[in-house]
C-alpha cells in the first residue's frame, strides 16, 4: 500500500539524510547498515509490526564511523550526543504543533529557517570552535561548501592543487589531467567526493591524522548535499539577535499564519458535526444513538470531501472507536491503523487518542507485537499512558473505552 507523505519528516527520514549526505554510509556498500537506515526512514512501514525507537543501533554505528574517519571519539561522541539531544526535542515536537492542512512542502519551508537551522547551528558552531578553519557564513553561502573547505585548506593556492592531483593521480594510477578535472568540479561546482576521496585530499596536503580538517570534510561534504535555500536558512539562523524569538516560537507563529492563508482558499460546506460527533463518541452523557453517529459520520465525510486527504484520518479514527464502542473490535483495529498511517505528523489528537486507544483495542485482541508497536510508537514521541504491564490492559482499555460509552448489546 503506497501511503501519503506525512507533513513532517519521520526521525528516521532525518537520520537517513544525514548519514548519506555526510558520506558516512553509502547506498553501494555492503555492511547492512544502509539497508537499515531505508528500512528506518518511515516507521509506519516496519516489517513483522517491529517496535521502534530512536534507533539507538543505527546512531552508534554512524558515530562510530565518524569516530574511525575523524581519529577522535570524544568528539564524534559530543557531536551525536548533540544531535541525539535534537531528535529527541524534534520528536516531542511533532506532536505539539499540529500540522492541519499543511503539507510537506509547507512544513519544511517552515522547519528549515527555524527547527532544522537550530539543530544545524548548534553542531556548526561546535564544529567551528574545534577548528575555525572557515567562517561559518561563507561556507553556508558558498554556491560549492566542499569547495570552500578545500580552497581554504590550500594555503599555497595552486602549488596544493597540484599535490592534490599529483597524489591522487599515484595513488588511484590515473591521469593527472583527469585528476584536475575532477578536483575543479569539485572546487566550483555542485559535486562532492565519497569520504575516501576527500581524505585523499587531506593526506596529499599533510592532514590525513588531523581530527580538525577530517571533521570539516564529513561537515562540508554535508552542506555540499544540502539545498542552498536551506543553507541560506541556516546562515540567516546563525545571523539572529539575541532577542530573537525562539526556534519554536518562531516556527509557531509562522505556520499559524500558513494555516490562516491556507484556510482562506477553502470552500467547506456548512455542516460540521465534528464537536457533536465526538461528544457522541466520548462523553457517556450523551445518549447511545448509534444510528445517529453513523449519520454524523457521513454528514462529516462529505462536508470535508474538499480537503479528504488531509482529514479522512480523522474520519477512520473515529469511525474505528464508533466499530470499538459497537462491539467490532477486529474491524475497528483496520481503521485504527489507517487513521495513525495517514494521520501521524498532522493531527495531535493521533498521539492523544488514536494511538492509545489502538493500543488497548490491540491488547484487548491479545495482540502484544501491536501493543508493543503502539506503545513504541508513542514513546518515540515522549507519549504514553501505559504502564507496560500486560496485565493492566484490560483497565488500560476501560481507561481508553469507558463501559457507559458502549451501545446496547455489546
Amino acid at each position: 500500500m503506497k501511503l501519503p507523505v506525512s507533513p513532517y519528516p519521520s526521525i528516521g527520514e532525518v537520520v537517513y539524510e544525514l548519514a548519506t549526505r555526510s558520506g558516512l554510509v553509502l547506498s553501494t556498500e555492503t555492511t547492512g547498515l544502509y539497508d537499515d537506515l531505508k528500512a528506518y526512514k518511515d516507521e509506519r512501514k516496519r516489517p513483522a509490526l517491529d517496535p521502534i525507537e530512536i534507533p539507538s543501533t543505527i546512531l552508534s554505528a554512524l558515530e562510530k564511523r565518524l569516530a574511525t574517519f575523524i581519529g577522535d571519539e570524544p568528539l564524534a561522541n559530543a557531536i551525536f550526543l548533540s544531535f541525539r539531544r535534537w531528535l529527541e526535542y524534534y520528536a516531542a515536537l511533532i506532536p505539539k504543533h499540529e500540522a492541519g492542512l499543511l503539507d510537506r512542502r509547507d512544513m519544511m519551508s517552515l522547519l528549515w529557517p527555524t527547527i532544522f537551522a537550530f539543530g544545524a547551528s548548534v553542531t556548526l558552531r561546535m564544529i567551528h570552535c574545534a577548528l575555525p578553519i572557515v567562517a561559518l557564513q561563507k561556507i553556508l553561502l558558498d554556491a560549492a561548501p566542499f569547495g570552500c573547505l578545500v580552497k581554504a585548506l590550500c594555503t599555497w593556492g595552486a602549488k596544493d592543487y597540484a599535490k592534490i592531483c599529483e597524489y591522487r593521480a599515484v595513488t588511484n594510477n590515473i591521469d593527472t589531467d583527469n585528476c584536475r578535472d575532477t578536483l575543479d568540479g569539485w572546487l566550483d561546482g555542485p559535486g562532492v567526493p565519497n569520504l575516501d576521496r576527500a581524505d585523499e585530499i587531506l593526506r596529499a596536503l599533510g592532514l590525513g591524522s588531523e581530527f580538525g580538517p577530517k571533521l570539516w570534510v564529513v561537515t562540508a561534504r554535508l552542506l555540499g548535499r544540502t539545498p542552498k535555500q536551506s543553507r541560506e536558512a541556516i546562515a540567516n539562523f546563525l545571523s539572529l539577535p539575541d532577542d530573537a524569538l525562539t526556534c519554536e516560537e518562531a516556527f509557531f507563529w509562522l505556520k499559524r499564519q500558513r494555516k490562516m492563508d491556507r484556510v482562506q482558499g477553502l470552500n467547506i460546506g456548512p455542516d460540521r458535526p465534528i464537536s457533536a460527533l465526538r461528544e457522541a463518541l466520548y462523553n457517556p452523557s450523551i445518549s447511545r444513538d448509534a444510528a445517529a453517529v453513523e449519520d454524523m459520520l457521513g454528514r462529516l465525510e462529505k462536508t470535508w470531501a474538499p480537503i479528504a486527504s488531509q482529514t479522512y484520518h480523522i474520519i477512520d479514527w473515529l469511525r474505528g472507536r464508533f466499530l470499538v464502542l459497537s462491539g467490532r473490535n477486529e474491524e475497528a483495529m483496520k481503521y485504527y491503523q489507517a487513521a495513525y498511517n495517514h494521520g501521524v505528523g498532522r493531527e495531535a489528537d493521533v498521539f492523544k487518542h488514536v494511538l492509545p486507544e489502538a493500543l488497548a483495542l490491540a491488547g484487548r485482541l491479545g495482540k502484544r507485537k501491536w501493543v508493543l508497536r503502539f506503545d513504541s510508537l508513542l514513546g518515540l514521541h515522549w507519549k504514553g499512558g501505559w504502564d507496560g504491564d500486560f496485565e493492566s490492559l484490560p483497565a488500560f482499555f476501560e481507561q481508553q473505552f469507558d463501559s457507559r460509552l458502549f451501545y446496547p448489546g455489546h
